[in-house]
């Protein structure tokens, strides 16, 4: 097999995953804040209703 086209594919491929692992840090770090403030106002308002 051609080297060249392994090595194309390969670098799609990574590339393809570092910007995946990218965008996955970023949008934790915007959300994750928002998401364990409004779990923590749903368990609030499920303790208030018992």
């Amino acid at each position: 097999m051609n080297y060249q086209v392994l090595l194309l594919f390969l670098n799609a491929f990574l590339s393809m995953l570092l910007g995946a692992v990218i965008i996955l840090y970023i949008l934790r770090r915007e959300y994750l804040p928002v998401i364990r403030r409004l779990e923590a106002e749903r368990d609030a308002s499920a303790k208030d209703e018992s």
